[in-house]
């Protein structure tokens, strides 16, 4: 596994839009529903061997590329350094056929952030069945809970019985 494809999984296993990707040298595509793919590859911004994007792109098995948007990193996580090479925006740099992040590493919450707005983006042209629903934090219900939950929600709601006036008890006026 190269270096771009270990990062590629990183996003991909933390963005809920991305349903069976598929790695292939520095690109991954995702299965989005229907004819829908999707394709997110890092991307240079200008500087020789210095990845400062990810670009994600949706192509139709029929129509070709749909939508396409540049996630950079600086627009993401912002400079991590106020000096040095590149203006201290986080970058994969490849010398001497060594490819790694420069300046600054990603934690598993910058990926988490990072692959969150690509989920978001990647959401829209999604096909809405296929897609997992989103637990945030909870466990996941079991098939029983939710044959359960369906059962309670199919029964008529009981309606309260109106108490006639000659039940009521008559509180002395003051």
């Amino acid at each position: 596994m190269n270096f771009f494809e270990q990062e590629l999984r990183r996003v991909a296993d933390a963005c809920g839009g991305v349903i069976n990707p598929t790695f292939a040298g520095r690109a991954c595509y995702a299965d989005l529903g229907g004819d829908n793919r999707g394709k997110l590859e890092f991307v240079k911004q200008g500087t020789v061997d210095s990845y400062e994007a990810l670009k994600v792109t949706v192509l139709n098995r029929s129509e070709g590329e749909v939508d396409s948007l540049l996630f950079r990193f600086s627009d993401v996580w912002g400079k991590k350094h106020d000096k040095g090479y590149n203006g201290g925006i986080p970058h994969i740099w490849t010398n001497d056929r060594k490819t790694e992040w420069y300046f600054y590493k990603p934690t598993d919450a910058d990926v988490k952030k990072f692959a969150t707005e690509v989920g978001a983006y990647i959401g829209v042209f999604a096909d809405r069945s296929i897609v997992p629903e989103k637990t945030q934090g909870k466990p996941k219900t079991s098939e029983k809970d939710s044959v359960i939950k369906e059962i309670r929600e199919s029964k008529p709601k009981s309606t309260t019985r109106k108490t006639s006036q000659a039940r009521k008890k008559s509180e002395p006026d003051l």
